[in-house]
């Protein structure tokens, strides 16, 4: 192990010991010895269910551990376990039920285990992993920003969930982090900080903007922070299933994987200087409708703002095959045309000072759920439903009408409770046109300018 630090003194778990241990259960028990704490947090958190999934006849680790079933625990460990599939070559495992038509490739499986295991050197690197999976959510658990108002007296519980454990981390509301020597915690914590500002996840799906991506920069001397937040954020999608199927990574499916190599990619040119972030941004944005196009999708130009904002929404809803693309563009082109222009205009601003960036956090759970574009429903069913769901995305991304921070670059609009409407209600469905009357969540500043 590297540093003066003996693994023992703030790990029971090594990483020698979480790989070559044959048992998962085993493992699990170890994980929650560990973490007790941010376990018993994760108990509480908030999640979209889908009340229709079928379950698997196994044991979920969340029963395992603790005889009942927590969505945020499951996914939270089916990530952490899927490290051990990853590690240990366990393609066929990882895998598993994944359809066969977008299964994820052993060429990506391979790539991704290439990645980890340059990454996992030492007890010290894994260690950091380890931890950071497992505080990745806490902010979802509302009990942590009122813990953080009681300490501090500052009422946080409006920011997105990557904001409220940075902010709990910092003020000490993390035990697990608090174990750890000081550089392995100030790691975490800039990985923390990038996550707040640049979800890997949201960029892969457009749902933030370019003016994110300038948080990379302080990462440039730095490189070992920007991978252990890559591979956390790789873990969390591996494991947002989890709560419905827990044994595979069922979610980190082939057109996923690839939509984050695209990020790697964005993500290491901004670094290393040789893109700026618009340019960055629209590699993601170039490289779905090149996914879309060798389908047979038309060819969609990203220097058109008409068509660079169709991309973001294709991005947003996970459009990755060409029924969902060419739904997506038929409700597009018969849209009203002063909720067409609205889109236009509001997908596209970058984020700055003069134009502050409305991102509506938890856009791609609302579209999903919304349109259930491979679910049942006829096609003019499913053109209703996204129709009132861009109108309601148009009120989301309207600019505010007044700063709520002279330096803000980015303001966040939270659709998450329109989203878990949708979710867990048959009125939509029924009546897709009520969104109209939906109020639309209060703005949030996400990120100010840097340095400010």
């Amino acid at each position: 192990m590297s540093g003066s630090h003996p693994a023992s003194v703030y790990c029971q778990i090594d990483k020698t010991s979480f790989f070559t241990i044959s048992d998962d259960e085993k493992v699990l028990h170890l994980v929650r010895d560990q973490f007790a704490q941010e376990l018993e947090r994760l108990k509480r958190a908030y999640s979209i269910t889908n009340p229709n999934a079928t379950l698997p006849s196994t044991a979920s680790p969340s029963q395992i551990l603790f005889g009942s079933q927590f969505d945020e625990v499951n996914r939270t460990l089916v990530g952490l376990i899927a490290l051990r599939w990853i590690y240990n070559d366990q393609y066929d495992t990882f895998r598993g039920a994944q359809p066969d038509a977008v299964a994820l490739t052993r060429e990506s499986f391979n790539w991704m285990r290439h990645l980890f295991k340059a990454g996992l050197q030492s007890d010290d690197d894994f260690t950091a992993l380890l931890t950071s999976i497992v505080i990745n959510d806490l902010g979802k658990d509302p009990q942590l920003a009122s813990d953080y108002r009681a300490k501090t007296g500052e009422d946080i519980s409006a920011q997105n969930h990557d904001r409220i454990v940075l902010k709990a981390a910092e003020a000490g509301l993390v035990p697990s982090l608090n174990r750890l020597p000081r550089e392995h915690k100030d790691d975490i914590l800039r990985s923390m900080k990038l996550g707040a500002e640049l979800n890997f996840g949201q960029l892969a799906q457009a749902e933030n903007v370019p003016v994110c991506l300038t948080s990379l920069f302080e990462l440039r001397g730095h490189p070992r922070v920007f991978e252990l937040c890559f591979m956390e954020q790789l873990l969390d999608i591996a494991g947002a299933s989890g709560h419905e199927d827990w044994t595979c990574a069922n979610h980190l499916i082939q057109p996923l994987l690839e939509s984050y190599r695209n990020v790697y990619d964005a993500a290491q040119a901004t670094i290393s200087g040789g893109m700026e972030p618009r340019d960055a941004y629209n590699l993601i944005l170039v490289r779905r409708s090149q996914l879309l196009r060798d389908q047979g999708f038309r060819q969609l130009e990203i220097v058109n703002p008409n068509d660079r904002a169709l991309t973001r929404l294709l991005c947003m809803g996970r459009a990755t095959d060409l029924s969902t693309a060419q739904l997506y563009d038929s409700v597009w082109g018969d849209l009203e045309p002063e909720i067409k222009d609205s889109l236009v205009a509001d997908l596209n601003v970058d984020g700055s000072v003069d134009r502050p960036a409305v991102q509506a956090t938890y856009a791609p759970a609302l579209l999903t759920k919304g349109v259930d574009a491979s679910g049942p429903g006829s096609s003019d069913e499913k053109r209703r439903r996204l129709q009132s769901l861009l109108r309601y995305l148009a009120r989301v991304l309207k600019p505010a009408s007044t700063p709520l921070n002279s330096s803000a670059v980015v303001i966040e609009r939270s659709v998450l409770m329109v989203a878990q409407y949708i979710a867990e209600s048959d009125e939509f469905r029924a009546n897709p046109a009520i969104l109209d009357e939906m109020e639309v969540a209060d703005s949030v500043v996400a990120q100010t300018a840097r340095g400010v």
